[in-house]
């Protein structure tokens, strides 16, 4: 984490790379909260038409914003529409 965070800075690398390195770790740090939610309710009875929808909901929007950052650098430009990590 820290050496995505901070490694690109001060090592010299290009505008893009620190972008894409800073993108990376919101990307992570934005994955722990379901996760930390998820194992808070692990053992209590919820139903499983809630779960699974959310569920699948965190890795869609997970692998569309992945994709969306692919394209994007394949196509030279900077992936800076995805609103909160594009900040």
């Amino acid at each position: 984490f820290t050496a995505f965070a901070l490694g690109p800075r001060f090592t010299g690398q290009s505008r893009s790379v620190r972008f894409n390195a800073q993108q990376a770790v919101l990307m992570d740090v934005a994955l722990i909260f379901p996760t930390i939610i998820g194992d808070s309710i692990e053992g209590e009875n919820v139903a499983r038409a809630l779960v699974e929808p959310c569920t699948n909901f965190v890795w869609y929007a997970y692998v569309t914003g992945v994709f969306y950052c692919v394209i994007c650098n394949l196509r030279g430009k900077k992936p800076d529409g995805i609103p909160f990590f594009s900040q």
